[in-house]
């Protein structure tokens, strides 16, 4: 009898970390399915069309040494709760397999993630922690990214006075109210530089898996924050440069430029989690859900 890992992934485009992540997952079993993250969800995570297709990246990752077989997920929300239930139902229908394991990678851990309540429902063992994050996805596709994508941030770049641009970056993101970079990308935290327009505001949303920490490096921003039992009431304060505040996960949060000049934010994530599917909006002037 043989034990079966099973574990899940965007390769959106394929790095060294998960090749790393994907032979120790080998190492703890017979047979490695891999589950890909569909189009509809890379495109949740960071708000654009996947970099290359599903059934690209699936035919990747399947070549891949340890991998035996690959299963694209089924799934429409950012986990793969329902893909990983089917696949467990079929690994243990065959009577191919004496254990089956879910191994999941350094930046997501088993009390977390909303795969555990199938992994419990069918004594599914978690391993969590494999490997380190020493790359980034996101970087990647920015260095790859379609000519369309360029002309639109190049033009939005050249929109902001000099004195606000920065020079150094992991990755640059264009937004509706403006522009935003990261600065640094790690399992602990994440830092960001947002720029955002005169007269704009981002959307009321709030945070499940990370706090945020926001300082104002030039001009006044006008933050509401709210908790989570007061979340229909505005509470709205005034933030000038030097300044800061706290925003702890669950609790609603907007930003505001209402004045005539650009805002530099420098923004903190801390906890566990840092892509963009974990923002839940309640409200958004561009239409967003």
């Amino acid at each position: 009898m043989k034990t079966l890992a099973i574990t899940s992934m965007y390769a959106n485009p394929i790095h060294p970390w998960h090749i790393e992540c994907l032979d120790l997952s080998k190492e703890l079993a017979d047979e490695l399915w891999v589950i890909i993250n569909n189009d509809n969800q890379a495109k949740l995570k960071r708000w654009v069309d996947s970099f290359q297709d599903e059934v690209s990246r699936a035919k990747v990752v399947e070549s891949l040494k340890p991998v035996d077989k690959t299963f694209i997920s089924v799934d429409t929300d950012s986990s793969v709760s329902k893909s990983l239930s089917h696949l467990i139902d079929e690994a243990q229908n065959s009577g191919k397999y004496e254990k089956i394991i879910f191994t999941k990678w350094w930046d997501r851990f088993a009390d977390e993630i909303p795969e555990s309540k199938i992994c419990k429902k069918h004594w599914v063992e978690i391993v969590d922690g494999l490997g380190k994050k020493t790359h980034s996805s996101s970087d990647l596709v920015n260095k790859a990214a379609n000519k369309d994508d360029i002309s639109a941030i190049k033009e939005t770049l050249d929109s902001i006075p000099k004195e606000h641009r920065q020079d150094k970056y992991l990755e640059i993101w264009k937004r509706p109210w403006w522009i935003y970079y990261v600065l640094e990308d790690t399992p602990e935290y994440k830092v960001k530089k947002l720029v955002v327009t005169p007269w704009k505001r981002l959307s009321l949303q709030s945070h499940k898996y990370r706090s945020e920490h926001w300082v104002v490096v030039s001009w006044v921003a006008n933050v509401d924050i709210r908790h989570p039992d007061y979340s229909g009431v505005e509470q709205i304060k005034v933030i000038t440069s030097n300044q800061s505040c706290n925003i702890p996960k669950w609790h609603l949060h907007r930003l505001y430029n209402w004045w005539k000049e650009p805002l530099i934010l420098i923004e903190v994530q801390s906890w566990t989690y840092f892509w963009e599917d974990d923002i839940r909006r309640y409200d958004d002037d561009f239409g967003r859900s």
